[in-house]
Protein backbone atom coordinates (compact mmCIF):
# COMPACT_ATOMS: atom_id res chain seq x y z
CA UNK A 1 0.00 0.00 0.00
CA UNK A 2 1.13 3.54 -0.76
CA UNK A 3 0.26 5.93 2.05
CA UNK A 4 0.31 9.68 2.54
CA UNK A 5 0.22 11.09 6.06
CA UNK A 6 -1.10 14.65 6.36
CA UNK A 7 0.30 15.62 9.74
CA UNK A 8 -1.02 18.48 11.89
CA UNK A 9 1.35 19.77 14.55
CA UNK A 10 1.24 22.46 17.21
CA UNK A 11 3.77 23.76 19.71
CA UNK A 12 3.28 26.98 21.63
CA UNK A 13 7.03 27.65 21.51
CA UNK A 14 7.44 26.69 17.86
CA UNK A 15 9.65 23.74 18.75
CA UNK A 16 9.90 20.44 16.90
CA UNK A 17 11.03 18.26 19.78
CA UNK A 18 12.30 14.69 19.99
CA UNK A 19 8.91 13.15 20.77
CA UNK A 20 7.45 14.66 17.59
CA UNK A 21 10.47 13.66 15.50
CA UNK A 22 10.09 10.11 16.84
CA UNK A 23 6.50 10.01 15.57
CA UNK A 24 7.46 11.42 12.17
CA UNK A 25 10.33 8.97 11.74
CA UNK A 26 7.94 6.08 12.47
CA UNK A 27 5.46 7.34 9.87
CA UNK A 28 8.23 7.88 7.32
CA UNK A 29 8.86 4.13 7.33
CA UNK A 30 5.24 3.59 6.27
CA UNK A 31 4.63 6.31 3.69
CA UNK A 32 5.14 9.92 2.63
CA UNK A 33 4.44 12.92 4.88
CA UNK A 34 3.03 16.41 4.40
CA UNK A 35 3.60 18.36 7.62
CA UNK A 36 1.81 21.56 8.68
CA UNK A 37 2.03 23.34 12.07
CA UNK A 38 -0.51 25.81 13.43
CA UNK A 39 2.22 28.02 14.89
CA UNK A 40 5.14 30.05 13.73
CA UNK A 41 8.47 28.24 13.89
CA UNK A 42 12.09 29.11 13.07
CA UNK A 43 13.52 27.68 9.87
CA UNK A 44 15.92 25.61 11.94
CA UNK A 45 13.00 23.76 13.54
CA UNK A 46 11.37 22.99 10.20
CA UNK A 47 14.72 21.77 8.86
CA UNK A 48 14.56 18.97 11.44
CA UNK A 49 11.36 17.77 9.76
CA UNK A 50 12.59 18.24 6.22
CA UNK A 51 15.63 16.09 7.00
CA UNK A 52 13.40 13.05 7.62
CA UNK A 53 13.07 10.68 4.68
CA UNK A 54 9.80 10.78 2.72
CA UNK A 55 8.81 14.23 4.00
CA UNK A 56 7.46 15.94 0.89
CA UNK A 57 6.56 19.28 2.43
CA UNK A 58 6.88 21.04 5.80
CA UNK A 59 5.38 24.40 6.72
CA UNK A 60 4.58 26.37 9.86
CA UNK A 61 2.41 29.43 10.39
CA UNK A 62 -0.30 30.47 12.81
CA UNK A 63 -3.72 30.07 11.16
CA UNK A 64 -5.93 29.51 14.22
CA UNK A 65 -8.03 26.78 12.62
CA UNK A 66 -6.69 24.01 14.83
CA UNK A 67 -5.82 20.59 13.43
CA UNK A 68 -8.42 20.70 10.67
CA UNK A 69 -6.91 23.94 9.38
CA UNK A 70 -3.58 22.11 9.09
CA UNK A 71 -5.30 19.10 7.51
CA UNK A 72 -6.88 21.49 4.99
CA UNK A 73 -3.57 23.09 4.07
CA UNK A 74 -1.73 19.77 3.83
CA UNK A 75 -4.49 18.15 1.78
CA UNK A 76 -4.62 20.98 -0.76
CA UNK A 77 -0.83 21.05 -1.04
CA UNK A 78 -1.04 17.39 -2.07
CA UNK A 79 -4.05 17.97 -4.33
CA UNK A 80 -2.58 21.02 -6.06
CA UNK A 81 0.70 19.14 -6.57
CA UNK A 82 -1.09 16.26 -8.28
CA UNK A 83 -0.07 13.81 -5.54
CA UNK A 84 -3.35 12.43 -4.23
CA UNK A 85 -3.90 9.90 -7.00
CA UNK A 86 -0.55 8.26 -6.16
CA UNK A 87 -1.75 6.88 -2.83
CA UNK A 88 -4.00 4.02 -1.81
CA UNK A 89 -4.65 5.69 1.55
CA UNK A 90 -4.44 9.23 2.90
CA UNK A 91 -4.20 9.56 6.68
CA UNK A 92 -4.91 12.68 8.73
CA UNK A 93 -2.97 12.51 12.00
CA UNK A 94 -1.99 14.97 14.72
CA UNK A 95 0.41 15.28 17.62
CA UNK A 96 -2.12 15.13 20.47
CA UNK A 97 -0.65 11.72 21.26
CA UNK A 98 2.77 10.25 22.04
CA UNK A 99 3.85 7.31 19.95
CA UNK A 100 3.77 4.99 18.28
CA UNK A 101 4.97 3.11 21.35
CA UNK A 102 5.08 -0.14 19.38
CA UNK A 103 4.82 -1.27 15.76
CA UNK A 104 2.14 0.60 13.80
CA UNK A 105 2.50 -1.29 10.50
CA UNK A 106 0.43 -4.41 11.31
CA UNK A 107 -2.38 -2.21 12.64
CA UNK A 108 -2.58 -0.24 9.40
CA UNK A 109 -2.42 -3.41 7.34
CA UNK A 110 -5.29 -4.86 9.38
CA UNK A 111 -7.45 -1.76 8.93
CA UNK A 112 -6.69 -1.46 5.22
CA UNK A 113 -7.88 -5.03 4.64
CA UNK A 114 -11.30 -4.55 6.25
CA UNK A 115 -13.06 -3.30 3.12
CA UNK A 116 -14.00 0.11 4.57
CA UNK A 117 -13.09 3.47 3.04
CA UNK A 118 -12.96 5.38 6.34
CA UNK A 119 -10.69 3.91 9.01
CA UNK A 120 -8.96 4.92 12.22
CA UNK A 121 -7.73 3.97 15.65
CA UNK A 122 -10.85 4.63 17.74
CA UNK A 123 -14.40 5.84 17.28
CA UNK A 124 -16.88 7.86 19.33
CA UNK A 125 -20.66 7.87 19.57
CA UNK A 126 -23.15 8.84 22.23
CA UNK A 127 -26.81 9.79 22.40
CA UNK A 128 -26.51 13.35 21.01
CA UNK A 129 -23.44 12.77 18.81
CA UNK A 130 -23.38 10.69 15.61
CA UNK A 131 -20.60 8.19 15.19
CA UNK A 132 -17.22 9.37 13.98
CA UNK A 133 -13.62 8.23 13.70
CA UNK A 134 -11.51 10.11 16.23
CA UNK A 135 -9.65 12.68 14.16
CA UNK A 136 -6.24 12.29 15.80
CA UNK A 137 -5.68 9.30 13.48
CA UNK A 138 -8.12 8.81 10.59
CA UNK A 139 -7.57 7.40 7.12
CA UNK A 140 -9.52 7.52 3.85
CA UNK A 141 -9.18 5.39 0.74
CA UNK A 142 -8.03 6.74 -2.61
CA UNK A 143 -11.65 6.99 -3.80
CA UNK A 144 -12.60 9.21 -0.85
CA UNK A 145 -9.34 11.20 -0.88
CA UNK A 146 -9.92 12.16 -4.52
CA UNK A 147 -13.62 12.92 -4.12
CA UNK A 148 -15.14 16.34 -4.68
CA UNK A 149 -17.17 16.06 -1.46
CA UNK A 150 -14.05 15.67 0.72
CA UNK A 151 -12.32 18.57 -1.03
CA UNK A 152 -15.41 20.74 -0.54
CA UNK A 153 -15.62 19.75 3.13
CA UNK A 154 -11.99 20.65 3.86
CA UNK A 155 -12.14 23.83 1.79
CA UNK A 156 -14.87 25.11 4.11
CA UNK A 157 -12.90 24.61 7.34
CA UNK A 158 -12.78 27.90 9.24
CA UNK A 159 -11.71 29.19 12.66
CA UNK A 160 -14.18 28.25 15.41
CA UNK A 161 -14.52 29.94 18.77
CA UNK A 162 -14.64 26.76 20.86
CA UNK A 163 -13.13 23.29 20.72
CA UNK A 164 -16.62 21.79 20.95
CA UNK A 165 -17.56 23.47 17.67
CA UNK A 166 -14.40 22.11 16.05
CA UNK A 167 -15.35 18.61 17.20
CA UNK A 168 -18.99 18.82 16.10
CA UNK A 169 -18.47 20.63 12.80
CA UNK A 170 -15.27 19.00 11.63
CA UNK A 171 -14.40 15.83 13.58
CA UNK A 172 -17.96 14.52 13.52
CA UNK A 173 -18.66 16.30 10.26
CA UNK A 174 -15.84 14.63 8.32
CA UNK A 175 -16.91 11.11 9.22
CA UNK A 176 -20.57 11.85 8.66
CA UNK A 177 -19.82 13.40 5.27
CA UNK A 178 -18.02 10.25 4.15
CA UNK A 179 -20.75 7.97 5.53
CA UNK A 180 -23.55 9.96 3.89
CA UNK A 181 -21.92 9.30 0.52
CA UNK A 182 -22.39 5.57 0.97
CA UNK A 183 -19.00 4.53 2.33
CA UNK A 184 -18.39 2.40 5.40
CA UNK A 185 -16.05 2.86 8.37
CA UNK A 186 -13.92 0.65 10.60
CA UNK A 187 -11.76 1.38 13.64
CA UNK A 188 -9.11 -0.73 15.33
CA UNK A 189 -10.87 -0.49 18.69
CA UNK A 190 -14.51 0.54 18.95
CA UNK A 191 -17.06 0.91 21.70
CA UNK A 192 -20.57 2.17 22.40
CA UNK A 193 -21.57 5.39 24.13
CA UNK A 194 -18.11 6.90 23.91
CA UNK A 195 -16.53 4.37 26.27
CA UNK A 196 -13.43 3.85 24.14
CA UNK A 197 -12.78 7.56 23.72
CA UNK A 198 -13.10 8.12 27.47
CA UNK A 199 -10.81 5.18 28.19
CA UNK A 200 -8.06 6.82 26.11
CA UNK A 201 -7.95 9.54 28.77
CA UNK A 202 -9.04 7.80 31.96
CA UNK A 203 -7.29 4.42 31.60
CA UNK A 204 -4.52 4.80 29.01
CA UNK A 205 -2.68 1.59 29.97
CA UNK A 206 -5.86 -0.38 29.19
CA UNK A 207 -5.79 1.01 25.65
CA UNK A 208 -2.12 0.07 25.24
CA UNK A 209 -3.01 -3.46 26.33
CA UNK A 210 -5.81 -3.52 23.75
CA UNK A 211 -3.32 -2.75 21.00
CA UNK A 212 -3.53 1.02 20.47
CA UNK A 213 0.14 2.08 20.17
CA UNK A 214 -0.49 5.67 21.26
CA UNK A 215 -1.23 7.50 24.48
CA UNK A 216 -2.99 10.84 24.71
CA UNK A 217 -0.66 13.51 26.05
CA UNK A 218 -3.22 14.78 28.52
CA UNK A 219 -3.88 11.23 29.79
CA UNK A 220 -0.45 10.62 31.29
CA UNK A 221 -1.20 12.34 34.59
CA UNK A 222 -3.59 9.47 35.40
CA UNK A 223 -0.60 7.09 35.52
CA UNK A 224 0.95 8.52 38.69
CA UNK A 225 4.34 8.17 37.07
CA UNK A 226 5.93 7.76 33.66
CA UNK A 227 7.64 4.57 34.83
CA UNK A 228 4.43 2.70 33.98
CA UNK A 229 5.22 3.22 30.29
CA UNK A 230 8.38 1.10 30.34
CA UNK A 231 6.65 -2.21 29.46
CA UNK A 232 5.23 -0.56 26.32
CA UNK A 233 7.89 1.92 25.19
CA UNK A 234 11.64 2.10 24.86
CA UNK A 235 13.64 3.94 27.49
CA UNK A 236 14.55 6.45 24.79
CA UNK A 237 10.89 7.20 24.05
CA UNK A 238 10.05 7.62 27.74
CA UNK A 239 12.86 10.18 27.99
CA UNK A 240 11.45 12.07 24.98
CA UNK A 241 8.01 12.12 26.61
CA UNK A 242 9.53 13.34 29.87
CA UNK A 243 11.43 16.15 28.12
CA UNK A 244 8.29 17.28 26.31
CA UNK A 245 6.26 17.19 29.53
CA UNK A 246 8.82 19.23 31.46
CA UNK A 247 9.13 21.84 28.71
CA UNK A 248 5.35 22.23 28.54
CA UNK A 249 4.97 22.20 32.34
CA UNK A 250 2.55 19.29 32.31
CA UNK A 251 1.49 18.11 35.77
CA UNK A 252 2.61 14.52 35.30
CA UNK A 253 6.18 15.61 34.51
CA UNK A 254 6.84 15.76 38.26
CA UNK A 255 5.75 12.16 38.70
CA UNK A 256 8.67 10.53 36.91
CA UNK A 257 10.39 8.19 39.36
CA UNK A 258 14.03 7.30 38.84
CA UNK A 259 15.04 3.96 40.34
CA UNK A 260 18.79 3.79 41.07
CA UNK A 261 21.11 1.16 39.63
CA UNK A 262 22.82 -1.10 42.16
CA UNK A 263 26.04 -3.04 41.69
CA UNK A 264 25.31 -6.77 41.29
CA UNK A 265 28.59 -8.21 39.92
CA UNK A 266 32.27 -7.28 39.79
CA UNK A 267 35.23 -9.20 38.36
CA UNK A 268 38.70 -8.01 39.42
CA UNK A 269 42.30 -9.00 38.69
CA UNK A 270 44.89 -7.80 41.21
CA UNK A 271 42.24 -5.49 42.64
CA UNK A 272 41.65 -3.90 39.22
CA UNK A 273 37.93 -3.95 38.30
CA UNK A 274 37.80 -5.47 34.82
CA UNK A 275 34.05 -5.93 34.56
CA UNK A 276 31.28 -4.40 36.67
CA UNK A 277 27.56 -4.98 36.13
CA UNK A 278 24.85 -2.77 37.59
CA UNK A 279 21.19 -3.76 37.94
CA UNK A 280 18.00 -1.67 38.09
CA UNK A 281 14.60 -3.20 38.88
CA UNK A 282 11.39 -1.39 37.95
CA UNK A 283 9.04 -3.67 39.86
CA UNK A 284 5.91 -1.69 39.04
CA UNK A 285 6.81 -1.73 35.36
CA UNK A 286 7.99 -5.38 35.32
CA UNK A 287 11.36 -4.34 33.88
CA UNK A 288 14.92 -5.19 34.94
CA UNK A 289 17.84 -3.36 33.33
CA UNK A 290 21.58 -4.09 33.32
CA UNK A 291 24.57 -1.89 32.50
CA UNK A 292 28.11 -3.21 32.08
CA UNK A 293 31.41 -1.31 32.38
CA UNK A 294 35.04 -2.13 31.74
CA UNK A 295 37.39 -0.70 34.36
CA UNK A 296 34.38 0.98 36.02
CA UNK A 297 34.18 3.78 33.47
CA UNK A 298 33.96 2.37 29.92
CA UNK A 299 30.34 1.38 29.07
CA UNK A 300 30.07 -1.81 27.02
CA UNK A 301 26.38 -2.73 27.13
CA UNK A 302 22.95 -1.77 28.39
CA UNK A 303 19.94 -4.07 28.21
CA UNK A 304 16.37 -4.03 29.54
CA UNK A 305 14.39 -7.24 30.04
CA UNK A 306 10.75 -7.78 30.86
CA UNK A 307 10.21 -9.69 34.09
CA UNK A 308 8.10 -12.76 33.57
CA UNK A 309 4.89 -12.33 35.55
CA UNK A 310 4.00 -15.24 37.85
Amino acid sequence: MKRLFVFAGYDKEGVVDKSLLYYLHALSDLGDIVFVMDNDAPDAELEKVKAIKNVLYAAAGRHGEYDFGSYKRGYFYAADSGLLDKYDWVYFVNDSVYGPLFDLKPILEDLERRGADLIGMTDFENEPTPIQVQSWFVGVSKKVANSKFLADFLRNVRHQETKQLVVLKYEVGMSQTVLRHGFTMATYVSGENGDICHTMYARPIEMLKRGIPFIKKTALETLNGLQYLYPYATEEMVEYIYEHAVRNQMPFAKSKITVPYRKCFRFTVFSIPLLTIWRQTQASAHIVSYKGYLFDFLPIFKVALKIREK
